[in-house]
């Protein structure tokens, strides 16, 4: 049964994966029809990102880095992948100060190494 729990963290992680994924898209897209400035903000942001980025490089290749990004739809890409991963964060902060949370709460009695009970909400 060793395959049954390396199957199972396998589907958590890809459905986490694409939970996030689906939760930034729809997030993206009421930002779109509800505070259009905002996704304005993140625009320029990221062009920000890849001009600077862009602007570390020697001569024709910082040139060429930012005309591809910005000519070939990287930009589109690096907007999308880096709001992921800001969700991802998020979403993994909330995580740990739950699980953070949770450890104080548990009560636990010295000498016993069971789990400990559950607690009553």
């Amino acid at each position: 049964m060793r395959w049954f729990s390396a199957v199972r963290d396998w589907a958590r992680v890809h459905l986490f994966r694409i939970g996030t994924a689906a939760l930034t898209l729809v997030l993206l897209g009421l930002g779109f029809f509800y505070s259009p400035e905002l996704l304005t903000w993140w625009l320029r942001g990221t062009m920000r990102i890849i001009e600077e980025f862009a602007g570390l490089l020697p001569y024709p290749w910082g040139d060429r880095v930012e005309i591809a990004m910005k000519t070939l739809g990287g930009h589109f890409w690096f907007q999308i992948t880096s709001a992921i991963i800001l969700v991802r964060v998020m979403a993994w902060s909330v995580a740990a100060g739950w699980r953070h949370r949770r450890s104080r709460q548990a009560p636990k009695v010295d000498g016993d190494t069971s789990t400990p009970l559950p607690i009553d909400c």
